[in-house]
């Protein structure tokens, strides 16, 4: 579910692709608590789509890994500066990945790049929508447990679960990872202090990315359109967010506002004998309301947006966005006027193209985190006609 406060309840589920039209789906509905994100169901189904959907908790945002065959995976090198794109190649470098939606999870050293056919997860995933079904996130393979390593009680650098393997480093990256069906793990596991099924992890891993999505690099396939509809998701809770949060401060500002009143109608009762004082300082605030409005006009004049340099704002542009964006255009617009001359609202409007468009949606969270930044918007996506690329155009106020 989506409340003021951001996603709340999510369908965390796994497909495991069995063949012959069969599935196994196991689920996790996740709901946020405060500070905490506890397991309200869980469960396993096997049998047809059909029979898995009528079991399946409705009205609830869905976050989907698909695994089991068809579902390929490879371990490839991968150096600081390597591009999702060039992974794949390198891992299936006899496969034309057009035809197949690619994901790939990066270490330090290493990376695991997982493809699955178009054919085969796009009439799935349009089955789902038919049911009513909304998928904001799709996954492959186990690589988006990558989301809790930290939360499960690993004790070596060995990670096991349900047949997937990874080996990590001290600090929790990637090293190696592969799949052998009948392994098991050694001891009960745990997510912080909740014990878990090791059965359960890709469906708790993949609900727990999109309720914490602000706050996570998420582990996404680069499937066009759930991407786009989580981008869409994405920015309706942000709205929501910052009306919750006006509001809030404007009924703080209200009660604080009558508590001033209260106090200084009271003292001025007191202060009715002094006439003669209060006179004077009539005239003081007035020559200092004067002042005031003498240095605001002055700061409005020079466009005073806060004190940031451009030249630190381009480089901090530059430094965050991801290889796989190209931008086409930076434009700063120092004073972007909103009804009266005497309002300043600093922006930059960014234009790009790219053809990863998950790339542009963690950048849109990596500016967020900026301290200088208000918000963020993302006024549009285009596909170009003469390419398979997008154009995006981004605005950043600050």
């Amino acid at each position: 579910m989506i409340g003021d406060d951001g996603i709340n309840t999510v369908l965390g589920l796994e497909l495991i692709l069995l063949g012959e039209q069969h599935y196994e789906a196991r689920y996790c509905l996740l709901k946020k608590k405060g500070s905490t994100i506890d397991i309200e169901i869980k469960k396993t189904i096997q049998g047809t789509l059909v029979k898995v959907l009528e079991v399946l908790p409705k009205n609830f945002p869905v976050s989907i890994v698909f695994s089991g065959k068809g579902i390929l995976y490879k371990m490839v090198d991968a150096g600081p500066d390597a591009q999702q794109e060039q992974l794949a190649i390198s891992a299936f470098p006899g496969v034309q990945l057009k035809d197949f939606y690619k994901q790939v999870l990066e270490g330090d050293k290493h990376a695991v790049v997982h493809l699955a056919r178009k054919m085969t997860i796009d009439p799935l995933l349009e089955t789902f929508g038919k049911a009513g079904f909304k998928v904001f996130a799709c996954s492959l393979g186990a690589s988006v447990s990558s989301q809790i390593w930290t939360l499960l009680n690993a004790y070596d650098t060995l990670l096991s679960f349900g047949g997937h393997q990874f080996t990590l480093s001290e600090s929790k990256k990637l090293l190696s990872y592969r799949y052998q069906q009948d392994e098991k793990n050694k001891f009960p596991l745990k997510i912080a202090d909740q014990a878990i099924d090791e059965i359960y992890v890709l469906s708790y891993a993949a609900a727990f990315q999109l309720i914490l999505h602000d706050k996570l690099t998420l582990v996404l396939a680069d499937v066009d359109s759930v991407n786009l509809r989580f981008v869409d998701l994405s920015q309706n809770v942000g709205l929501k967010k910052k009306a919750f949060l006006f509001l809030t401060g404007l009924f703080v500002s209200l009660l604080a506002s009558f508590l001033v009143f209260s106090h200084y109608n009271t003292e001025n009762a007191g202060l009715a004998g002094k006439a003669g004082a209060q006179a004077a300082s009539a005239g003081q605030v007035d020559l200092l309301k004067k002042s005031i409005a003498e240095d605001e006009a002055l700061l409005n004049k020079m466009h005073w947006h806060g004190g940031y340099n451009y030249g630190f704002i381009l480089n901090e542009i530059a430094r965050s966005c991801p290889v796989a964006l190209s931008l086409t255009e930076v434009s700063v617009n120092g004073v972007g006027k909103r009804g009266t001359e005497s309002e300043v609202q600093p922006e930059i409007k960014i234009s790009g193209q790219t053809g990863n468009l998950t790339a542009v949606n963690n950048w849109l969270f990596m500016l967020k985190e900026k301290k200088w930044v208000k918000s963020v918007k993302l006024l549009g996506f285009n596909q170009d006609n003469e390419s398979e690329d997008y154009q995006f155009n981004l605005l950043i106020a600050y």
